[in-house]
């Protein structure tokens, strides 16, 4: 996870470290789709999730249409974040945003 704190990047992971974050757990199988996180290919998926916002769901509205500038705004204006707390018990993964 990295956070910017005043100017300051913090992170609890190497810059080229690899995350498996989500997977499906069932009785008596084997777990199940691990999804994997690295740096390279979440900005490949930032880049494409905020440009189907921009030129995919807000060209479905008119130019002068709120839903349409409001998504344009998400994609100018926004950053995507990857959180990832591995303390499944006692984690509390938003305390890093208590000093913002």
């Amino acid at each position: 996870m990295a956070v910017n704190k005043g100017g300051t990047l913090v992170s609890n992971v190497g810059t080229n470290d690899v995350n498996v974050v989500t997977w499906g757990v069932f009785p008596a199988k084997q777990i199940i789709q691990p999804t994997v996180v690295d740096p390279a290919s979440f900005n490949v998926w930032k880049d494409e999730a905020f440009e189907i916002w921009s030129r995919g769901w807000a060209s479905l509205y008119p130019e002068d249409d709120p839903s349409r500038k409001m998504l344009e705004e998400v994609q100018s204006g926004y950053f995507l974040v990857s959180l990832v707390d591995n303390d499944y018990i006692h984690g509390d993964i938003f305390a890093v945003f208590a000093d913002l």
